[in-house]
């Protein structure tokens, strides 16, 4: 089975380029759209830079007959080497060139450009295995990221038609695909005992959603995401993507407060399948002049992010003024913030949806784009005449905590779990079938 990966910028945030450098060690075939004759070779080894203006390709390194306006191109290995995309770059390829097996078609979008990998989709979960889960991890534990993956390039949380891909290779969107460097026998065994199974619910492949650490429990699809087609927040439920515990092997019975996230973070004796990762405890220490330095810009960015402004919510004066405080007003079940006030002296304003509420804290002082987890709890200090002087969150887990939580995995496969038992305990109701 074929799919298409939609190849994003160096940043991870943008699917148009102004131009793609390519090369294989075994030289390069082009040919015009869907049409496997070659209209040009390039020698081993050559590269070809390939830009657009007015909706026509421009190719440099070969010569090629004229193309026609909204013409696409095909470029290939003539041999069996990888397609380096030079021009790229990719965090996790020991700061090499990310490398890519298949055919990479290249499509006008004005004065720019798409870049569209097609290629087998085992040959894409390798890639994703690569960028995603360590090969020291536990076999079961890859294996349950295998099906994971193979499971979301068939049904990812956004719809990419319009950018004539399938999925795209940002973590900030899909799942994270920094191409095929060299892959590890480990993971090759993953995929090899895995081959062609996905997760499905209804005869249909699920949206198997994973983080990196759920800070002791996952939480509701509901009250973390939105609607991808029409916003709508809190979306409907689904009904495999359920808060489940990680102490123990069944679903979530409890609802988190703060409270019991103080205690959790102040434990060092607390347990859980992914209490053993680094990412399960985490601080960050803001001055209060840091955060009137950078939160009101950063708030007047998010809200002219289309994707953003429908979750922020400003005081009736519409001004942000000298922050007090911040307090978390709605959780969800794993005790993960849903909504957010920032008192400020001209009114309080409320953030919705993990995400949002995560991304507000950036702050470029502080070297921080987001915070790890919307998992968190605040404390603060006052100066002498009692205005802030600094915020302190703590926070549990690292991502958003919905569905397989892959250190979560690995401590479940430790303690003797298989792939498919882990499956079954982050997608409740789910089954596997075959592709």
């Amino acid at each position: 089975m074929q799919i298409r990966v939609g190849l994003t910028t160096g940043d991870l945030t943008k699917l148009v380029h102004s131009r793609i450098v390519l090369s294989s060690v075994d030289g390069l075939s082009c040919s015009a759209g869907g049409d496997a004759t070659a209209l040009s070779k390039t020698g081993a080894g050559a590269s070809l830079t390939i830009s657009a203006k007015a909706n026509t390709l421009h190719v440099e390194g070969v010569t090629l007959p004229p193309l026609k306006s909204g013409l696409s191109l095909m470029v290939r290995s003539l041999g069996s080497s990888q397609l380096v995309a030079q021009s790229l770059k990719r965090a996790g390829t020991a700061g090499l060139p990310p490398r890519y097996i298949g055919t990479i078609e290249i499509k006008p979008a004005g004065d720019a450009i798409r870049i569209i990998l097609i290629t087998d989709l085992e040959n894409y979960v390798k890639g994703v295995l690569q960028s995603e889960i360590p090969a020291s991890y536990h076999i079961e534990a890859i294996k349950a990221q295998a099906v994971a993956a193979r499971t979301y390039a068939l049904r990812p949380r956004i719809d990419h038609t319009k950018d004539f891909s399938n999925v795209c290779d940002s973590f900030l969107c899909c799942q994270y695909f920094a191409g095929v460097q060299t892959i590890s026998a480990r993971h090759l065994e993953a995929i090899s005992k895995t081959a062609g199974e996905i997760l499905t619910y209804d005869q249909k492949p699920i949206l198997a959603l994973f983080s990196s650490n759920a800070g002791s429990c996952t939480e509701d699809y509901q009250n973390c995401f939105s609607d991808p087609n029409t916003g709508e927040f809190p979306p409907p439920p689904l009904p495999y993507l359920k808060s489940e515990s990680e102490r123990e092997f069944a679903e979530n019975q409890q609802t988190i407060s703060e409270s019991d996230l103080r205690t959790i973070w102040f434990d060092e004796a607390f347990i859980s399948a992914d209490s053993w990762s680094p990412h399960f405890r985490w601080h960050v220490v803001m001055s209060a002049s840091a955060l009137e330095a950078h939160m009101h810009h950063e708030v007047e960015v998010m809200k002219a992010d289309p994707t953003m402004a429908p979750f922020i919510v400003p005081p009736q004066s519409g001004k942000f003024g000298h922050i007090k405080s911040f307090k978390v007003t709605k959780r969800g079940k794993s005790g993960s913030a849903i909504e957010m006030e920032i008192d400020t002296s001209s009114g309080a304003w409320t953030i919705k949806k993990e995400l949002v509420i995560r991304s507000v804290f950036k702050n470029s002082e502080l070297n921080l784009a987001r915070l790890k987890s919307a998992k968190l709890f605040f404390d603060f200090k006052h100066d002498a005449i009692g205005l802030l002087s600094q915020v302190t969150v703590h926070g549990l887990g690292w991502g958003h905590g919905v569905g397989m939580q892959q250190t979560g995995a690995q401590g479940w496969a430790k303690q003797g779990k298989t792939y498919k038992q882990i499956l079954a305990h982050y997608f409740q109701n789910s089954e596997i079938s075959n592709t």
